[in-house]
C-alpha cells in the first residue's frame, strides 16, 4: 500500500510539472532595467507593466516560447540554452513585443542524445 502511495505522488509530480517554466523579464537589453520573475505550468499573459515593454529575458537554463499576443497567440520566438539574443530581443525582431509566455514542446526541453554520452 505504501508503494502505491509513493508511486502516485511521484507520478503526479511528473505529470503536473512537465510544462513548468521560469523566466525573468527585463525592460532593457543586457538584463538591465526593471525586472519581474514569471513562472507557470502553461501559457501566462505578462502583467501590463511588462506587456510590450520587455527587451531581454533570462530563461534560467530552460526553454520558453515568447508570444506577441495574449494567450500564446501571434508571432512566436523560442528561447532555450544556446539560442541567440536572450539579452537583446531587438536582434530577434521582438523588442517590446512580448505579451505572453509558454513552455517549449517536450522535444526541445529534453537533453539531446549526443550530450548524454
Amino acid at each position: 500500500m505504501q508503494c502505491v502511495v509513493i508511486f502516485s505522488v511521484v507520478l503526479s509530480a511528473v505529470l503536473f510539472s512537465a510544462d513548468a517554466w521560469r523566466a525573468t523579464l527585463h525592460r532593457d537589453s543586457g538584463f538591465r532595467g526593471g525586472s519581474i520573475d514569471v513562472s507557470g505550468n502553461g501559457c501566462v499573459n505578462v502583467g501590463k507593466d511588462f506587456n510590450d515593454r520587455t527587451s531581454s529575458v533570462n530563461t534560467h537554463g530552460g526553454c520558453i516560447r515568447i508570444y506577441q499576443h495574449g494567450n500564446c497567440l501571434g508571432d512566436m520566438k523560442e528561447l532555450f540554452p544556446g539560442s541567440a539574443a536572450h539579452d537583446n530581443l531587438r536582434a530577434l525582431g521582438f523588442n517590446d513585443k512580448l505579451t505572453s509566455i509558454g513552455p517549449c514542446p517536450r522535444r526541445r526541453r529534453e537533453v539531446p542524445y549526443s550530450l548524454r554520452k
